[in-house]
């Protein structure tokens, strides 16, 4: 199957002769239009500019095939490759086992040619228009389908390369099923963050290509690096680039992230630098980050400028008169969703926190510490996983969700949990929390979410819900779609799954204080609505769509219970009548 397009002139329609083309104000018409129609503008604008990537790439494509094929036809006019003697036969057979090119004479292939051409029409990089060709080539033959969504505007050239990259590994026996299936979910599904979008896109290529996912972990550990270079566009700065595996990457990003968590409030660092100091002291062979508070940084030394010698004596004090104080502990703030415990979900899913397991306590002693100075309260790098307890147990393959890192496989999944911290939290409850019992409407009566239930929410999505962020779940706040009311919670929004939906903290604050709106559905969708009027879904792919058994039925209601009895009194008759009509007429007939 090849995609093609239709009968389109490429070259688009032209101003007229004698038109001024430099006296035309290009952004003049947008400057009248109101918000509303701003967006509808930026958004069929998107739609046009996907359309047209697709044509270039297919123009890219085809350039190839067109430079590929004249350049095959003057080799071969020139040089057929079969020896006329055996003087030829011997000549040739001693230009390859030196190493020579036998067609080097000819200069460059049809594929060199067309990424020059290509290039310098797009005003690329060589390394670009390769990439643009390679896509056009993958668009045409090995995701024609998923080719018409991009043709359709249903995804972009980003999220289309995340298809064809994360399918590289697919052999082409099962490319076709993989291709079929992506299609349908992108064009079932409004659209979607890279984050979930990715991650469909892994679902789909575990479900219909096991294999592939091997060769392409394989292949990520063999291509593993680290490059270290100075910073062309900062002066005296550094940039630091390389690739890892997956969870040799969270291990790292968790270890920093511990560590910049673990000095005093009155750091007055921000979080990025101090993960930047925690790596150069990894790098120094610190397994801590030193505070830099008022309290913690050492007072400077009081010199005398005139005189070389310091202005500080040194004192002998007896060890008996030093007294170890304790660092004051980093203030922490409530917020309604910061705490959360490992949780392994009863009905199936298991949600937890892998510690580290090469990190141990921040203390130099070999045995346990039990002081509590601000180094060995330092909070150990955790990272989280979801997963099938099915998986655990060894009764299926099913992949595991990493936050914020993606799908993994059920041996290394397995091998993580072996060390992990876990709880179990209850799922697929029909009944809302105040017709269960007293406990739980005494839970959904306060704003904080318990850990179970930060945990149950959290697992059933990916990222924040917002359209369009990839904020990874577990570092961002929980919202409560109908707001909680303080002074009286009875009256207010419940803190229930049905009404908790995973925010970052800038989305938070937009939809609080702007003029966003939001609400849930029954099946736990989150849909905003902009100040312009315009809808969108904020998770159209979730973990609920991962692990089956997070899926929750809408509530019981009365409506719905009178139809069910209804198609269960039918479905009772028409038995009974075909069981009395067999006994009637027993065979023969």
């Amino acid at each position: 199957m090849a995609f093609e397009f239709g009968t389109i002139d490429p070259a688009g329609d032209l101003p007229d002769p004698g038109f001024d083309v430099a006296g035309f104000d290009v952004f003049g018409p947008l400057a009248g239009l109101s918000p509303e129609a701003l967006i509808d503008s930026a958004r069929y604008s998107a739609s046009m500019n996907a359309v047209n990537t697709c044509r270039m790439l297919m123009a890219a494509s085809l350039l190839h095939e067109h430079r590929e094929e004249e350049y095959l036809l003057r080799r071969s006019q020139l040089r057929s490759g079969q020896a006329e003697s055996v003087e030829d036969l011997l000549r040739m057979t001693a230009d390859a086992m030196s190493g020579s090119g036998p067609y080097e004479e000819f200069g460059p292939n049809g594929f060199e040619q067309a990424v020059a051409e290509f290039g310098a029409a797009m005003n690329m990089t060589a390394a670009q228009a390769r990439d643009m060709i390679r896509t056009g080539d993958a668009m045409r033959y090995r995701l024609p389908l998923t080719g018409t969504t991009l043709a359709c505007a249903r995804i972009d050239l980003a999220r289309f390369q995340i298809a064809m990259k994360r399918t590289d590994f697919v052999d082409d026996a099962a490319m076709p099923a993989v291709d079929a299936a992506l299609a349908e979910a992108i064009l079932a599904r409004d659209p979607m963050s890279i984050t979930r979008l990715t991650t469909m896109v892994d679902q789909i290529v575990h479900t219909h290509a096991p294999e592939a996912v091997k060769r392409r972990n394989d292949h990520a550990a063999r291509d593993r690096g680290l490059s270290i270079r100075p910073d062309r566009h900062q002066p005296g700065q550094s940039r630091i680039a390389g690739h890892v595996p997956d969870i040799d990457g969270a291990a790292l990003n968790a270890r920093l992230t511990a560590m910049a968590a673990g000095v005093h409030k009155g750091d007055g660092r921000t979080m990025s630098q101090r993960r930047a100091d925690a790596l150069l002291a990894l790098a120094h062979g610190h397994q801590d980050l030193d505070c830099q508070c008022e309290d913690c940084a050492p007072e400077p030394v009081a010199q005398e400028l005139d005189t070389p010698e310091p202005a500080v004596q040194d004192f002998d004090i007896p060890e008996s008169a030093i007294q170890e104080l304790d660092a004051p502990e980093p203030a922490v703030q409530d917020l309604d969703d910061r705490e959360v415990d490992d949780v392994v979900t009863e009905s199936g899913v298991p949600v937890a926190e892998a510690a580290d397991e090469t990190v141990t306590e921040a203390s130099e002693s070999p045995e346990e510490c039990t002081c509590t100075c601000a180094r060995c309260r330092a909070p150990r790098p955790t990272f989280h996983i979801v997963a099938n307890e099915t998986t655990l147990q060894g009764r299926d393959n099913d992949p595991g969700m990493l936050d914020g890192y993606g799908l993994i496989e059920a041996d290394v999944m397995r091998a993580l949990f072996a060390d992990a911290t876990h709880t179990y939290v209850t799922t697929g409850v029909r009944t809302e929390p105040a017709e269960a019992d007293a406990a739980a409407a005494a839970a959904a009566s306060r704003y904080v979410p318990s850990r179970k239930l930060q945990a149950l929410v959290r697992a059933g999505e990916l990222c924040c819900t917002f359209p369009g962020c990839n904020q990874p779940v577990w570092t961002v706040d929980l919202d409560h779609t109908h707001p909680f009311d303080h002074r009286n919670p009875d009256s207010g929004g419940k803190t229930a799954q049905r009404n908790l939906k995973p925010l970052c903290r800038f989305h938070h604050r937009i939809k609080t204080f702007g003029a966003w709106r939001d609400s849930q559905d029954e099946y736990l969708a989150t849909w905003f609505e902009a100040p312009t009027g315009h809808v969108y879904l904020g998770n159209p792919f979730t973990g609920r769509d991962l692990f089956a058994s997070l899926k929750t039925q809408p509530p019981d209601h009365p409506a719905r219970r009178r139809l069910d009895d209804e198609r269960a009194t039918r479905t009772d008759t028409h038995r009974q009548r075909q069981d009395e009509w067999d006994r009637n007429n027993p065979p023969p007939f």
